[in-house]
């Protein structure tokens, strides 16, 4: 078995490093290193094999390999191998591996990693093998499947029992106020049909926020995008936007380069990113300040520029702006909440769907910047 290895090693490390000195390393390895010869015997089980399968190398040397598999892989196992060596040449990169199962000593399958590869000694094929026991991986890997199918069940369970009420109660204050037109409703309860409808589209708009992170995380956002004119693209963006900006004694200018390039977007999506941005700028800036929205050329083919006056992001804020539910605290207020944090991260989705970019620059005092380029 000595002989084998020595001459494995040799070939392995063509010479380069004492055979010895080698077939240690192999020895420590936490890894499982075996080999087997044409037979497919083990010739050299190392330490970390020992660890892994539960046996010695006494036990298993000259034993077939197929000991070390379940049984109901064994039958094609030697096949594999021999097709292995047909097909494949001298070796497989590590970056080719297949996940299989290994079998323990116990009786315990686990999932393993396994790279293979095929030498020549004394014109004789010899396969080494490493293996690494995935097991706590697979866990790990499990777990979190089972957290997405839940959260995946739980969005199913929030677009759909929780938006038809929603919904419900926004069309029967809808019918309400209709009918105070008539003068049969007393203006009291018109006043309070109202709040009662605009709480019922917030929580619309959070639900739908939360679908759309959920989508944009799961890689399943979807766009629609067609040729637009960027110009009247961001005007009727912007267009809703008035009234809000009006009601916090914001203005809100807009400026378009001549010759605008068409974009390939699309309009409701950029809209909603739109929406968030500029909803954000006009709520951190102060009665009397500026927003201002330029649309101009730019690298990749079209750039908007959304800018205000307000209180700008300390610097340590900055980097987390984009992460779902973060909240800027500008001059480090905390306890209050201005939404869900959920518009810059969808924002982000959308322009990246897109094969756009999104950032933003800031500095507390001084406003902010958001800049989105979007390819033509």
């Amino acid at each position: 078995m000595r002989e084998a290895i020595d001459a494995v090693s040799r070939a392995a490390m063509q010479q380069t490093l004492p055979p010895e000195l080698f077939s240690g390393f192999l020895a420590i390895s936490a890894d499982a290193v075996i080999a087997v010869d044409e037979e497919q015997r083990i010739i050299f089980f190392n330490q970390g094999a020992e660890q892994i399968f539960g046996y010695s190398a006494d036990e298993v040397g000259g034993q077939y390999l197929a000991m070390l598999l379940p049984h109901r892989y064994r039958p094609q196992h030697r096949g594999h191998v021999e097709g292995f060596g047909a097909a494949h040449g001298k070796a497989r990169l590590m970056g080719e591996r297949q996940q299989i199962s290994g079998l323990r000593k116990s009786g315990e399958e686990f999932p393993a990693e396994a790279s293979i590869q095929r030498m020549v000694v004394d014109d004789r094929n010899v396969y080494a093998a490493v293996l690494r026991d995935v097991s706590a991986r697979q866990q790990v890997e499990d777990a979190l499947h089972q957290a997405i199918t839940a959260r995946d069940d739980m969005m199913s369970i929030v677009s759909h029992d929780l938006r038809n009420p929603a919904n419900a109660i926004k069309m029967l204050a809808a019918s309400i106020i209709a009918e105070a037109e008539s003068g049969d409703v007393p203006s009291g309860v018109v006043e309070r049909v109202r709040v009662m409808q605009q709480a019922a589209a917030q929580m619309d708009a959070l639900i739908q926020d939360l679908l759309d992170v959920t989508r944009i995380e799961a890689g399943r956002l979807r766009v629609a995008p067609r040729h637009v004119d960027p110009r009247s693209l961001v005007a009727g963006a912007l267009q809703s936007m008035r009234p809000l900006a009006d009601l916090a004694g914001v203005a809100l200018h807009a400026s378009y380069d001549e010759d605008l390039p068409e974009v390939n977007a699309d309009p409701e999506r950029i809209t909603q990113v739109l929406s968030n941005v500029v909803g954000n700028a006009l709520k951190f800036t102060p009665s009397g300040g500026r927003v201002d929205v330029g649309v101009m050329r730019g690298g990749l083919g079209l750039v908007i520029r959304v800018s205000d006056t307000g209180e700008g992001i300390p610097e340590a804020q900055l980097p987390h702006v984009f992460d779902r539910f973060f909240q800027v605290t500008p001059h480090g207020r905390t306890g209050t909440r201005a939404g869900a944090g959920l518009g810059l991260p969808i924002a982000r989705g959308i322009i990246e769907a897109h094969g756009g970019t999104i950032q933003m620059v800031s500095e507390a005092g001084a406003g902010t910047t958001v800049i989105i380029e979007l390819p033509i």
